[in-house]
C-alpha cells in the first residue's frame, strides 16, 4: 500500500512528529495562499515551501510526484481551456482560437496552482495516518454547531477520512481492472470509447462492494455518530508552534514580498 499515491508513509520524521492539527491548519492556509498566487515570484516561493516541508518529512519527491500522475489529463485539459480562451490578441491561431502570449502564462499559472494543492495535500496524507487525520479532523469541528444541522463533529470526521482513503483504494482498483482487460484482448488505443464500458462496470462493482464491506464492518462495530472516546490524545508541542510560525513567516513574505 505504500507504493500508492495519497498513501500513509510511516515514518519518524519531523513533520510524522507533528499534531494533525497543526498539519490541517498549515495546509489550509498554504492552499488559500497557492490560490492568490499570481506571479512567478509567488511560485517560487511556494514551491520553495514545499520543497522544504518534503524534505523534513525525508520521503523523496519522487512519491509525491506519483501523485500527480493520475490527474495529468485534468491538468492538461486546464492549461488548454486558459490557453485557448484568453481574451487577448492572439500569437497565432487554430481555426477560430487565437493563442496568446497572456494566455500561456493563464494556463501555466493555473495549472501550477492546482499543481502545488495536490502536491500539499500529498504531503499531508502522507505523514498523517488516517486516524490521526480522523481524529484532527474532529477536534477542529467540535466547537462548531454542527447538531443545529444534524450532524456531529464524528460523521463529519470520519466521512472525510473514509474519503481520503477511498481515492488510492480506487486508483488500485482501476488499475487492476485496465490490467485484467488488456490481459484479455482489449486495446485501449485502437477502441478508447468501447473499451469504457469494459473498465466502468467492473469499476462500479468494486465500489459498490467495498462500501458495503465497510458499512458492514462498521455496523457490527456498533458504530454511532455519539461521542467516541479515542486511545489517541492530541497535544500541541513546540515543534507545533514553530512549524505554525514558519507558515506564517511564509504568508507574510507572500503577502508583503521584500523590495
Amino acid at each position: 500500500m505504500n507504493e500508492l499515491f495519497f498513501s500513509y508513509i510511516e515514518g519518524r520524521s519531523v513533520l510524522h512528529r507533528l499534531d494533525p492539527r497543526t498539519k490541517l491548519v498549515s495546509v489550509m492556509l498554504l492552499s488559500v495562499v497557492v490560490l492568490g498566487a499570481s506571479s512567478s515570484q509567488d511560485m517560487v516561493l511556494l514551491s520553495s515551501a514545499f520543497l522544504l516541508f518534503a524534505l523534513l518529512a525525508k520521503q523523496g519527491i519522487k512519491h509525491h510526484l506519483n501523485s500527480l500522475r493520475p490527474m495529468l489529463l485534468f491538468f492538461i485539459f486546464i492549461f488548454l481551456v486558459e490557453v485557448m480562451f484568453s481574451e487577448s490578441e492572439g500569437l497565432f491561431y487554430l481555426g477560430p482560437l487565437g493563442v496568446s502570449y497572456e494566455g500561456l502564462w493563464k494556463g501555466m499559472l493555473v495549472t501550477s496552482r492546482f499543481i502545488l494543492l495536490v502536491l500539499f495535500a500529498s504531503l499531508l496524507i502522507s505523514t498523517t495516518s488516517p486516524s490521526l487525520i480522523t481524529l484532527g479532523i474532529e477536534r477542529m469541528l467540535r466547537p462548531l454547531p454542527l447538531s443545529l444541522l444534524g450532524i456531529s463533529s464524528y460523521d463529519l470526521a470520519t466521512m472525510m477520512s473514509i474519503s481520503m482513503r477511498f481515492v488510492p483504494l480506487l486508483h488500485e482498483s482501476l488499475q487492476q481492472i485496465t490490467e485484467a482487460q488488456v490481459s484479455r484482448g482489449m486495446d485501449l488505443r485502437r477502441n478508447p470509447l468501447k473499451a469504457i464500458p469494459s473498465i466502468a462496470v467492473p469499476m462500479i462493482r468494486n465500489t459498490l462492494r467495498v462500501t458495503e464491506d465497510l458499512a458492514m464492518a462498521m455496523e457490527s462495530r456498533c458504530y454511532q455518530g455519539a461521542y467516541r472516546t479515542s486511545m489517541l490524545e492530541l497535544d500541541m508541542h513546540k515543534e507545533d508552534w514553530l512549524s505554525l510560525l514558519i507558515v506564517a513567516f511564509i504568508i507574510i513574505l507572500f503577502f508583503y514580498p521584500p523590495i
